[in-house]
């Protein structure tokens, strides 16, 4: 949603490093805001390519949210590419109710009606109050935030990416990597979806937070970083 400027990189990888084993270097990668015809495929296919570019041997991969989706496809496609795949709030395909709202993002960019896309996001938290301030920053600074966020044209083209070239149960069961997939049972984006992906991918295990949302890499940050780097550090 945001310009990928640097101090919004800076943001992302500090929360990212707060779900992430301890003592371990990553590489963040973004999307390519200039890129026309994007597509799952694509986009995996771009993973892909770095990969084999900047790295020996198989990786670590985690996807969060929007880029775990991505990251089920890499399973599919390019396997030989990744050792272990964490997902994190988020699964193969989004949620019944994760389309809806996806849906009703692209209306709105589409539309430039920029505050009421801010305003699909501050309902989010577990926590009321988290919620509360979100709604308040987005009345108090929604000026500025509009101001920051990416280019219309940019926010719909990844947003409908999302929304075609689900992987089928089918493909979910060809995945040989070893799959961790962490989220809430309350996600608002990818709910049932995580348990066909948990069942569906032969390799994969699932640790499931009661009560938890879409923010959970967010309020449960520690929680997260335990079952990852747990993960992680089995041979």
């Amino acid at each position: 949603m945001m310009k990928a400027g640097t101090s919004r990189v800076a943001k992302d990888t500090r929360r990212v490093a707060r779900i992430l084993p301890d003592n371990r270097s990553f590489v963040l990668l973004g999307y390519d805001p200039d890129s026309v015809n994007v597509t799952l495929e694509r986009l995996a296919a771009d993973v892909a390519m770095v990969i084999e570019e900047h790295f020996t041997g198989r990786v670590d991969i985690v996807g969060i949210s929007y880029g775990g989706v991505v990251a089920s496809h890499l399973a599919v496609s390019y396997p030989q590419r990744i050792a272990k795949l964490v997902l994190v709030a988020s699964a193969h395909r989004f949620s019944g109710e994760g389309r809806k709202r996806l849906e009703r993002q692209i209306e709105l960019a589409n539309a430039a009606r920029f505050n009421d896309l801010l305003s699909e996001f501050t309902s989010m938290f577990r926590s009321r109050w988290l919620n509360m301030l979100v709604n308040c920053q987005v009345r108090l600074a929604g000026g500025r935030l509009v101001r920051r966020l990416a280019k219309p044209g940019v926010i719909v083209r990844h947003l409908e990416a999302m929304l075609s070239s689900p992987l089928a149960v089918s493909e979910l069961r060809s995945i040989s990597t070893e799959i961790l997939i962490v989220v809430g049972n309350r996600d608002q984006f990818f709910g049932e979806a995580t348990e066909e992906a948990a069942t569906g991918i032969p390799t994969a295990r699932l640790s499931m937070f009661e009560g938890e949302t879409h923010m959970l890499p967010i309020e449960r940050a520690r929680d997260v970083k335990r079952c990852v780097s747990d993960f992680m550090a089995r041979g």
